[in-house]
């Protein structure tokens, strides 16, 4: 009797661990089922175009400008892309390195970097303008995860004077190369020298001459830079 006994208490002990196993495995398996997805980080590419009036489009509607012509030809292209223009009319390269640091803090995966043009019209020394866009540089590709920065290169005007010129001109690829940064044809003699690519006041281009600094130059060199995302 004893014997039938501590079989049936066993038995039970035995049937009510398998019970309660599968309850929680049911229960386990109902709320992984209940979890919501964890949205997931979005794939949009960001690029910020940094510099003064000639990234700002001065005197075009913003959909003319450089960055969304640039944004428009890439989208064409089926890239999921977000160019923010932060161009500033007027800005010199002391007001962009104060600006850097903002830049920075978005995050973008892309930057690029436009700026001296009113150096140069303002014959400002070549020496501070180098200093300073060495400091934007240096502040853009700090920290982890830096951006694929772009260098847009610049033209003194003519009247600046021949020695003034030729060492403003020569400023970028010694930045670019310093940097070893991609560096951009954008001040171009195609298009400074071409009315149609100018507007009236002869510093800025019209939409068909940022549409072909976009396709000669822009344009393939951020997708090279995309490649490498």
């Amino acid at each position: 009797m004893k014997i039938i006994i501590s079989i049936i208490l066993v038995t039970g002990v035995i049937l009510s661990a398998w019970y309660f196993l599968n309850t929680v495995n049911d229960d386990m398996e109902t709320r992984q089922t209940d979890v919501p997805d964890i949205p997931t980080e979005s794939s949009t590419i960001k690029i910020i175009a940094f510099g003064d009036s000639l990234t700002a489009g001065l005197g075009l509607p913003l959909s003319e400008s450089y960055p969304a012509q640039l944004e428009g030809r890439l989208r064409e292209r089926a890239y999921e892309i977000q160019i923010i223009n932060s161009g500033v009319s007027g800005e010199t390269t002391a007001g962009n390195r104060l600006r850097a640091d903002f830049i920075r803090a978005q995050n973008p995966h892309i930057v690029i970097l436009g700026i001296g043009g009113n150096d140069a019209l303002r014959f400002l020394s070549i020496d501070d303008a180098f200093a300073n866009i060495h400091s934007t540089l240096t502040t853009l590709l700090s920290g982890q995860n830096p951006p694929t920065v772009l260098l847009l290169s610049m033209l003194a005007p003519s009247n600046a004077g021949t020695e003034y010129k030729k060492s403003f001109d020569a400023m970028y690829a010694s930045l670019a190369t310093e940097f070893n940064v991609p560096l951009v044809p954008f001040i171009v003699n195609e298009v400074a020298r071409t009315k149609e690519f100018l507007q009236a006041d002869g510093i800025h281009p019209t939409k068909e001459g940022y549409s072909l600094l976009i396709e000669n130059y822009i344009l393939p060199a951020v997708e090279l830079a995309l490649e490498t995302l």
